[in-house]
């Protein structure tokens, strides 16, 4: 009888969930919203557990990097590797490697710096309000492509993903990029071009490749015989884009400081397809049956080059659901793959967004296996990225 009991509770709570995002008013965001900020708080209050077991003042890895006293406080959780350079971009403005990083983000943190008056406070609510801005407008653009119980159910898989919710709770330019391109697509679909354009420019002042949301939408244009708005479409995120550039060229007296800055961060650290090709058949020649390090880099890196081809099977089948926004996936996985270093892939392939639009499940022990676990692993990853300092992105 309990075991009855049990099971019949547990399918109408299935059902009223169901129910709930399949309304037709507002109340079908307030939940997802309300599932991912809790769990973000969660996660982030056990991060902070383990860094203050044992009665310790809590710490990171980043404090000691970064000159910062113990008192420097909680919403040090929340900040880790590039975190401090778009700060130090806010407080003090562009030099020498800072030409790497692009304008948008460090703009907000300013902005949200004159309401609150604290920087490390400033730079954590913009990225963490956006990363849960992004939930809704996900979902409403997944209501697109599919209904909306597939829709809820994409829309947690994503943001619960463990890449996506580290860096989409983090100080980092994931929530905004990801804001951005959302932002261009469904406005884009509701042929409200000039806001469109205005979130593509956006998407191109927080990462190089945001660039390329412009394409897509001139695509679509093109489409519906708008010659000129096509063109205006493309051409005011790169006149924009070009005048940042020139801005840079002010302060440097290099035309190419964005590409020159990123010497910086080269040296070791293998960019591109082809470095982990190149690391394939090093590998090759020098292992031997006493090569145990070089046994485990050739595993690590077929590993990568199966994540790649995974990651693509589901970027090309979103050409298929929309020409337009599946082209733009594909160019931007290309960008990623050939350009990107290759230690970020994990951070930056999951944000290619057309390759969500592919999935779906109703398999109630996957979604309940992705609820249970993608936290889990989010946290794992969380204390090791901020806390312990070690690269996870």
């Amino acid at each position: 009888m309990t075991e009855v009991a049990h099971g019949s509770s547990m399918k109408e709570a299935i059902q009223r969930f169901s129910d709930h995002i399949s309304t037709e008013d507002t109340r079908r965001f307030l939940l997802l919203i309300f599932v991912v900020f809790g769990l973000k708080v969660l996660v982030a209050w056990a991060v902070y557990g383990l860094a203050t077991q044992g009665g310790k003042v809590f710490a990171t890895f980043w404090m000691k990097e970064w000159g910062i006293q113990h008192n420097g406080g909680w919403p040090l959780l929340f900040h880790g590797w590039d975190s401090a350079w778009y700060i130090r971009i806010a407080k003090t403005g562009y030099s020498y490697p800072a030409y790497a990083f692009l304008p948008a983000y460090p703009f907000m943190i300013q902005i949200a710096n004159l309401l609150i008056g604290e920087w490390l406070l400033s730079s954590f609510i913009v990225s963490f309000a956006l990363g849960i801005l992004a939930v809704p407008m996900f979902q409403l653009l997944a209501e697109n492509y599919m209904n909306r119980d597939q829709a809820a159910v994409m829309t947690l898989l994503f943001f619960l993903f463990p890449p996506v919710f580290l860096f989409t709770s983090i100080a980092y330019t994931e929530s905004l990029f990801t804001v951005a391109v959302l932002g261009a697509w469904l406005f884009c679909l509701r042929k409200r071009w000039l806001i469109s354009t205005a979130f593509a420019v956006i998407a191109s002042l927080t990462k190089l490749y945001g660039l390329l949301i412009a394409l897509p939408l001139a695509m679509r244009l093109l489409r519906e015989r708008r010659r000129k708005l096509a063109f205006l479409t493309l051409f005011i995120p790169s006149i924009i884009f070009t005048g940042w550039n020139y801005y840079l060229f002010e302060l440097s007296g290099d035309w190419v400081a964005y590409w020159s800055s990123q010497n910086h961060w080269r040296e070791g650290w293998p960019f591109g397809i082809t470095s982990i090709l190149r690391s394939v058949i090093e590998l090759g020649w020098s292992m031997s049956e006493s090569s145990f390090i070089s046994l485990m880099g050739a595993v690590i890196i077929i590993l990568w080059l199966i994540m790649i081809a995974l990651i693509a099977i589901p970027i090309v089948g979103s050409i298929g659901t929309d020409r337009d926004f599946g082209l733009y996936g594909m160019l931007l996985f290309l960008f990623i793959v050939s350009f990107g270093s290759v230690w970020s892939f994990a951070r930056f392939l999951p944000f290619i967004l057309p390759a969500w639009l592919t999935v779906r499940t109703r398999n109630r022990f996957v979604i309940t296996a992705v609820i249970v676990s993608f936290p889990v692993i989010s946290l794992v990853l969380w204390y090791q990225f901020v806390v312990l300092g070690a690269w996870v992105g």
